[in-house]
This record gives structure tokens, sequence and C-alpha cells, in this order.
């Protein structure tokens, strides 16, 4: 963020030094340059914008499955892929798998719907490569829940569609303890759980 921060100051002065040289020398061309200037300006400043937006939401989620330990083991694919979700929750209530979006606010509402549908289908296909590796681990009695986290974008509250829970980061937490109401998988068994994904 702080690289992003320094261009921004140094287009700021160039754009500002190029108007003002073009007021003296009177050289229209120089007004060009800094028009562009500013275009660039924008371009690189929504980059920013997006980037700490990102970053923040990344840190709620993940400051949310902190909240979540000991009792649930988490385990961070988020950097990898491979039709994993970004991050798997092991708990007493079960297999939890979290996808994200970075689907921003600004978005306009149709494509973000096109946005959000295309992140639930990856939800929905992370989920599956957890069952189909759940069945031949612990057994298909074991229940897999799938979320997917909005991380730029506010949620509506408890929308659920074709088994993907949609959430904001703020509520991940308290949406995932109210899964372990019901004991499944002790300690052990989550252990060696955990263990077989990883190792998957």
């Amino acid at each position: 963020m702080r690289r992003y921060v320094i261009v921004l100051v140094l287009m700021a002065i160039m754009v500002g030094s190029l108007f003002r040289a073009s007021q003296q020398t009177g050289a229209r061309l120089m007004n060009m340059f800094a028009t562009i200037g500013i275009f660039l300006f924008g371009v690189v400043g929504t980059l920013a914008l997006s980037r700490w937006q990102s970053g923040e939401g990344l840190k709620e989620v993940r400051a949310a499955l902190r909240s979540l330990e000991p009792d649930w083991l988490i385990t961070d694919w988020a950097q990898q892929g491979g039709g994993r979700p970004d991050y798997l929750l092991v708990g007493p209530g079960g297999i939890v798998s979290v996808s994200l979006d970075e689907t921003p606010q600004s978005t306009w509402a149709r494509i973000a719907r096109g946005r959000v549908a295309r992140s639930r289908a990856r939800a929905e296909a992370a989920a599956r490569w957890l069952r189909e590796r759940t069945g031949t681990v612990a057994g298909p009695e074991i229940p897999v829940s799938t979320i997917l986290v909005l991380i730029r974008r506010r949620a509506e509250e408890g929308f659920t569609a074709g088994g993907v829970t949609v959430l904001n980061a703020e509520t991940l937490a308290d949406y995932v303890r109210a899964l372990g109401g019901q004991a499944v998988l002790d300690e052990r068994a989550r252990i060696q759980l955990t263990r077989a994904f990883r190792s998957a």
C-alpha cells in the first residue's frame, strides 16, 4: 500500500508541475500530458483503494477464523488454488468450506450478481472437492457446510442459494460456532481429518 501512496504523491507533483509549466510557457502539449497524468492518477488510486479494501477484508476474515480456535482447526489454502476452498475448517460440528469473493460495493448490481454467482459456483466446486475426500477419509456422514464470504461488498443477511451461505466477515465466526451445536467429531477425529486433508 505504501508503494501506491508514494506513486500517487509523485504523480500529483508531476501533474502540478506540468500544468504550471504549461501556464508559464504557453505550451499546450504539456496540458495534454498533465491531463493524461490525471487519468493515470485515477487508475492508480482505484488500484490502491481495491488493494486496501481487499487487505482489510482479508484481515477481518482471518481475525474471525482465529477466534474459532482451538475448537476449530483451520487450514489456509487462500493462495494455493487447485479447486480447494480458501479456508478449510474442521470442528465439532463437521467440516466447513470457506471461499472468498472480492466483488466491490461500487460494482453495478447486475454485474455484481454475475460475479457473486461465479464465486458461489466456485465455492460449490470446492465443497464437492472436500466431500469427495471426506468419504474416503472419515465416511460420507460427516456434514460439509459451504460459506462464501464477501470481503468488499455487503451481503444480504443469511442469504443462502444452492447450498452456499453468503456472509460478511463480521458474521462468519458466529455462524460457524452455531454449526458446532451438535458435536459429530471429537478432538482426535478433527486432528486426523485435518491431517488427511492437508496431505491430499
